[in-house]
Protein backbone atom coordinates (compact mmCIF):
# COMPACT_ATOMS: atom_id res chain seq x y z
CA UNK A 1 0.00 0.00 0.00
CA UNK A 2 1.04 3.67 -0.90
CA UNK A 3 0.87 5.69 2.21
CA UNK A 4 3.35 8.35 1.29
CA UNK A 5 2.33 10.64 -1.65
CA UNK A 6 5.30 12.40 -2.05
CA UNK A 7 6.86 9.20 -4.17
CA UNK A 8 3.81 9.75 -6.38
CA UNK A 9 4.56 13.47 -6.70
CA UNK A 10 7.83 12.23 -7.49
CA UNK A 11 6.75 9.70 -10.38
CA UNK A 12 5.05 12.23 -12.04
CA UNK A 13 7.45 15.17 -12.17
CA UNK A 14 9.61 12.54 -13.74
CA UNK A 15 7.90 11.59 -16.13
CA UNK A 16 7.06 16.03 -16.72
CA UNK A 17 10.61 16.36 -17.00
CA UNK A 18 11.47 13.21 -18.66
CA UNK A 19 14.62 13.34 -16.43
CA UNK A 20 16.11 12.56 -12.99
CA UNK A 21 18.19 15.68 -12.84
CA UNK A 22 15.47 17.67 -13.49
CA UNK A 23 12.87 16.63 -11.44
CA UNK A 24 15.50 16.71 -8.44
CA UNK A 25 15.89 20.42 -9.33
CA UNK A 26 12.33 21.07 -9.81
CA UNK A 27 11.21 19.11 -6.76
CA UNK A 28 14.31 21.05 -4.27
CA UNK A 29 15.70 17.59 -3.85
CA UNK A 30 18.62 15.94 -4.13
CA UNK A 31 19.34 13.08 -7.32
CA UNK A 32 19.73 9.98 -4.67
CA UNK A 33 16.71 11.02 -3.22
CA UNK A 34 14.56 11.32 -6.64
CA UNK A 35 16.33 8.09 -7.18
CA UNK A 36 15.74 6.64 -4.16
CA UNK A 37 11.72 7.18 -3.93
CA UNK A 38 11.61 5.65 -7.24
CA UNK A 39 13.23 2.24 -5.90
CA UNK A 40 10.83 2.03 -3.03
CA UNK A 41 7.93 2.60 -5.21
CA UNK A 42 9.02 -0.21 -7.78
CA UNK A 43 9.49 -2.26 -4.76
CA UNK A 44 6.26 -1.53 -3.01
CA UNK A 45 4.49 -2.46 -6.56
CA UNK A 46 6.52 -4.74 -7.43
CA UNK A 47 7.19 -3.79 -11.22
CA UNK A 48 10.06 -1.37 -13.05
CA UNK A 49 8.26 1.73 -13.45
CA UNK A 50 11.10 3.86 -15.26
CA UNK A 51 14.00 3.08 -17.82
CA UNK A 52 16.83 5.66 -17.66
CA UNK A 53 18.15 5.71 -21.47
CA UNK A 54 20.62 8.56 -22.50
CA UNK A 55 18.57 10.85 -23.77
CA UNK A 56 16.02 10.92 -20.82
CA UNK A 57 13.83 8.22 -19.73
CA UNK A 58 10.84 5.78 -20.86
CA UNK A 59 8.32 4.15 -19.63
CA UNK A 60 7.67 0.52 -18.80
CA UNK A 61 4.44 -0.87 -20.18
CA UNK A 62 3.34 -0.99 -16.15
CA UNK A 63 4.84 2.60 -15.53
CA UNK A 64 2.26 3.60 -18.46
CA UNK A 65 -0.42 1.66 -16.71
CA UNK A 66 0.74 3.46 -13.43
CA UNK A 67 0.99 6.74 -15.27
CA UNK A 68 -2.60 6.89 -15.91
CA UNK A 69 -3.79 6.04 -12.91
CA UNK A 70 -1.61 8.79 -11.21
CA UNK A 71 -3.42 11.07 -13.60
CA UNK A 72 -6.62 10.39 -12.13
CA UNK A 73 -4.97 10.42 -8.42
CA UNK A 74 -4.03 14.30 -9.62
CA UNK A 75 -7.55 15.01 -11.33
CA UNK A 76 -9.05 14.17 -8.23
CA UNK A 77 -6.53 15.77 -5.87
CA UNK A 78 -7.28 19.02 -7.83
CA UNK A 79 -11.17 18.87 -7.16
CA UNK A 80 -9.79 18.34 -3.59
CA UNK A 81 -7.91 21.31 -3.35
CA UNK A 82 -10.32 23.37 -5.23
CA UNK A 83 -13.36 21.87 -2.98
CA UNK A 84 -11.25 22.34 0.73
CA UNK A 85 -10.80 26.05 -0.09
CA UNK A 86 -14.40 26.70 -0.05
CA UNK A 87 -15.16 24.41 3.05
CA UNK A 88 -15.37 27.75 5.20
CA UNK A 89 -17.28 29.42 2.68
CA UNK A 90 -19.88 26.89 1.50
CA UNK A 91 -23.13 27.44 4.04
CA UNK A 92 -24.18 23.35 4.70
CA UNK A 93 -28.23 22.91 4.38
CA UNK A 94 -30.08 23.43 7.83
CA UNK A 95 -31.23 19.40 7.90
CA UNK A 96 -35.00 19.34 10.19
CA UNK A 97 -36.44 16.13 10.56
CA UNK A 98 -40.07 15.38 11.42
CA UNK A 99 -43.06 13.52 11.85
CA UNK A 100 -45.73 13.16 8.60
CA UNK A 101 -48.28 15.38 9.96
CA UNK A 102 -45.77 18.50 10.86
CA UNK A 103 -43.89 17.92 7.52
CA UNK A 104 -46.48 17.85 5.37
CA UNK A 105 -48.90 20.29 6.99
CA UNK A 106 -47.29 23.56 8.88
CA UNK A 107 -43.70 23.22 7.20
CA UNK A 108 -44.70 24.01 3.95
CA UNK A 109 -46.49 26.80 5.30
CA UNK A 110 -43.11 27.64 7.41
CA UNK A 111 -40.22 27.43 4.87
CA UNK A 112 -39.97 31.20 3.78
CA UNK A 113 -40.27 32.10 7.37
CA UNK A 114 -37.52 29.69 8.50
CA UNK A 115 -35.19 31.84 5.62
CA UNK A 116 -36.32 35.05 7.32
CA UNK A 117 -34.44 34.19 10.16
CA UNK A 118 -31.81 31.45 9.07
CA UNK A 119 -29.82 32.43 6.17
CA UNK A 120 -29.56 28.76 4.62
CA UNK A 121 -30.72 25.84 2.38
CA UNK A 122 -33.42 23.87 4.21
CA UNK A 123 -33.30 20.01 3.86
CA UNK A 124 -36.65 18.82 5.13
CA UNK A 125 -37.15 15.40 6.30
CA UNK A 126 -40.34 12.93 7.46
CA UNK A 127 -39.26 10.85 10.24
CA UNK A 128 -41.33 8.55 12.90
CA UNK A 129 -41.56 9.87 15.64
CA UNK A 130 -39.32 7.72 17.58
CA UNK A 131 -36.62 8.22 15.05
CA UNK A 132 -36.23 11.78 15.65
CA UNK A 133 -34.20 12.22 18.67
CA UNK A 134 -32.01 9.39 17.45
CA UNK A 135 -31.33 11.49 13.91
CA UNK A 136 -30.36 14.81 16.12
CA UNK A 137 -28.05 12.85 18.80
CA UNK A 138 -25.74 11.47 15.73
CA UNK A 139 -25.94 14.71 13.96
CA UNK A 140 -28.07 13.63 10.68
CA UNK A 141 -30.40 16.49 11.78
CA UNK A 142 -29.43 19.75 13.01
CA UNK A 143 -33.23 20.83 13.95
CA UNK A 144 -36.17 18.14 15.15
CA UNK A 145 -40.00 19.06 15.41
CA UNK A 146 -41.25 16.43 17.93
CA UNK A 147 -44.66 16.54 20.13
CA UNK A 148 -43.21 15.41 22.71
CA UNK A 149 -40.70 17.40 25.00
CA UNK A 150 -37.23 15.59 25.33
CA UNK A 151 -35.77 15.52 28.85
CA UNK A 152 -32.46 14.20 27.41
CA UNK A 153 -29.53 16.00 29.37
CA UNK A 154 -27.66 16.82 25.92
CA UNK A 155 -30.32 18.71 23.89
CA UNK A 156 -32.18 22.15 24.31
CA UNK A 157 -36.60 21.36 23.68
CA UNK A 158 -38.22 25.11 23.29
CA UNK A 159 -42.00 25.33 22.77
CA UNK A 160 -43.14 25.91 19.18
CA UNK A 161 -46.57 26.28 19.23
CA UNK A 162 -49.76 24.59 20.35
CA UNK A 163 -52.57 23.16 18.73
CA UNK A 164 -56.55 21.90 19.22
CA UNK A 165 -57.51 18.08 18.84
CA UNK A 166 -61.07 17.91 18.21
CA UNK A 167 -63.92 15.04 17.88
CA UNK A 168 -65.62 15.38 14.42
CA UNK A 169 -68.39 13.17 12.71
CA UNK A 170 -68.87 12.17 9.34
CA UNK A 171 -72.48 12.82 9.63
CA UNK A 172 -74.46 15.20 12.09
CA UNK A 173 -75.27 13.25 15.31
CA UNK A 174 -75.29 15.82 18.18
CA UNK A 175 -73.47 19.20 19.01
CA UNK A 176 -72.18 18.54 22.42
CA UNK A 177 -71.28 14.96 24.33
CA UNK A 178 -70.09 13.77 28.38
CA UNK A 179 -67.06 11.82 28.27
CA UNK A 180 -69.34 8.98 29.39
CA UNK A 181 -71.03 9.22 26.18
CA UNK A 182 -68.02 8.46 23.89
CA UNK A 183 -68.80 4.74 24.38
CA UNK A 184 -71.23 5.17 22.45
CA UNK A 185 -69.61 6.15 19.33
CA UNK A 186 -67.70 4.09 16.43
CA UNK A 187 -64.34 5.58 16.48
CA UNK A 188 -62.02 5.79 13.41
CA UNK A 189 -58.98 5.50 15.50
CA UNK A 190 -55.27 6.98 15.20
CA UNK A 191 -52.34 4.48 16.48
CA UNK A 192 -50.12 6.43 16.71
CA UNK A 193 -52.00 9.00 19.39
CA UNK A 194 -51.04 7.12 22.42
CA UNK A 195 -50.78 10.48 24.60
CA UNK A 196 -55.26 9.90 24.16
CA UNK A 197 -54.77 7.12 26.56
CA UNK A 198 -53.24 9.07 29.46
CA UNK A 199 -55.30 12.15 28.69
CA UNK A 200 -58.68 10.66 28.90
CA UNK A 201 -57.89 8.50 32.03
CA UNK A 202 -57.52 11.43 34.09
CA UNK A 203 -61.19 11.66 33.71
CA UNK A 204 -61.48 8.14 34.13
CA UNK A 205 -62.19 7.54 30.28
CA UNK A 206 -60.30 4.29 28.99
CA UNK A 207 -59.64 5.30 25.49
CA UNK A 208 -58.79 1.31 24.73
CA UNK A 209 -62.10 0.73 24.98
CA UNK A 210 -64.10 2.91 23.15
CA UNK A 211 -65.38 1.02 20.35
CA UNK A 212 -63.23 1.01 17.11
CA UNK A 213 -64.09 0.56 13.55
CA UNK A 214 -60.57 1.18 11.90
CA UNK A 215 -57.47 1.74 13.32
CA UNK A 216 -54.72 3.08 11.31
CA UNK A 217 -51.38 5.42 11.12
CA UNK A 218 -51.48 8.80 11.36
CA UNK A 219 -53.72 12.08 11.74
CA UNK A 220 -53.73 12.32 7.84
CA UNK A 221 -54.57 9.12 6.85
CA UNK A 222 -57.37 8.95 9.58
CA UNK A 223 -58.44 12.50 7.93
CA UNK A 224 -59.31 11.18 4.64
CA UNK A 225 -60.43 8.08 6.04
CA UNK A 226 -63.54 10.29 7.94
CA UNK A 227 -63.92 12.34 5.04
CA UNK A 228 -64.44 9.91 2.29
CA UNK A 229 -66.37 6.40 4.06
CA UNK A 230 -70.23 6.69 5.01
CA UNK A 231 -71.18 3.09 5.45
CA UNK A 232 -71.46 3.92 9.21
CA UNK A 233 -72.02 6.62 11.72
CA UNK A 234 -67.80 7.14 12.49
CA UNK A 235 -65.85 9.70 14.79
CA UNK A 236 -62.50 10.53 15.06
CA UNK A 237 -60.04 12.70 17.01
CA UNK A 238 -58.31 14.93 14.72
CA UNK A 239 -55.63 17.94 15.20
CA UNK A 240 -58.48 20.99 13.93
CA UNK A 241 -55.99 22.49 11.74
CA UNK A 242 -56.79 19.42 9.22
CA UNK A 243 -60.41 19.38 9.04
CA UNK A 244 -61.23 23.16 9.95
CA UNK A 245 -62.24 23.45 5.83
CA UNK A 246 -63.92 20.62 6.27
CA UNK A 247 -65.91 21.72 9.13
CA UNK A 248 -67.13 25.14 7.66
CA UNK A 249 -67.74 23.64 4.19
CA UNK A 250 -70.39 20.76 6.03
CA UNK A 251 -68.31 17.98 5.11
CA UNK A 252 -67.62 17.29 8.56
CA UNK A 253 -68.68 17.77 11.62
CA UNK A 254 -67.75 19.31 15.50
CA UNK A 255 -68.65 17.35 18.43
CA UNK A 256 -68.17 19.70 21.46
CA UNK A 257 -66.80 17.70 24.87
CA UNK A 258 -68.00 19.47 27.83
CA UNK A 259 -65.55 22.04 29.55
CA UNK A 260 -62.66 19.48 27.86
CA UNK A 261 -60.03 21.27 25.34
CA UNK A 262 -57.55 18.89 24.10
CA UNK A 263 -54.41 20.49 23.22
CA UNK A 264 -50.93 19.27 22.15
CA UNK A 265 -47.24 21.32 22.34
CA UNK A 266 -45.37 21.21 19.04
CA UNK A 267 -41.82 21.43 20.43
CA UNK A 268 -38.55 22.27 18.70
CA UNK A 269 -35.07 20.70 19.85
CA UNK A 270 -31.74 20.50 18.85
CA UNK A 271 -28.05 19.79 20.03
CA UNK A 272 -26.56 22.22 22.97
CA UNK A 273 -24.05 22.95 20.96
CA UNK A 274 -26.64 24.26 17.97
CA UNK A 275 -28.28 26.20 20.41
CA UNK A 276 -27.91 29.80 18.66
CA UNK A 277 -29.48 27.76 15.56
CA UNK A 278 -32.28 26.98 17.49
CA UNK A 279 -32.84 30.14 18.96
CA UNK A 280 -33.06 31.21 16.04
CA UNK A 281 -35.64 28.58 14.67
CA UNK A 282 -37.87 29.92 17.12
CA UNK A 283 -37.73 33.13 16.11
CA UNK A 284 -40.38 32.35 13.40
CA UNK A 285 -42.67 31.93 16.38
CA UNK A 286 -43.29 35.79 16.35
CA UNK A 287 -43.84 36.30 12.75
CA UNK A 288 -46.24 33.35 12.06
CA UNK A 289 -50.39 32.68 13.41
CA UNK A 290 -50.30 28.83 14.26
Amino acid sequence: MINDFSKIYTFMEIVKERSFSKASKSLGISQPAVTLQIKKLEEILKVTLIMRKKNGIILTREGEKFYKLCLRFENAMFRFKDEISHIKNDKAPLVISTTQLIGETFMPLMLDKILEVIDAELDIRIKEQNELIAHLKDRRSDICIILEQSLDENLITKKLFDYEIILVSNKKLVDSVKLEELYKFKFIKDRTKSYLNDFFSKYGINYADLKSAYLLDGSIMVQRAILNNFADDYVTFVPRFLVEEHIKSGKLFEIKMNKIKLVRTVYAAALKENEDVLNNFIKIKNGFEF
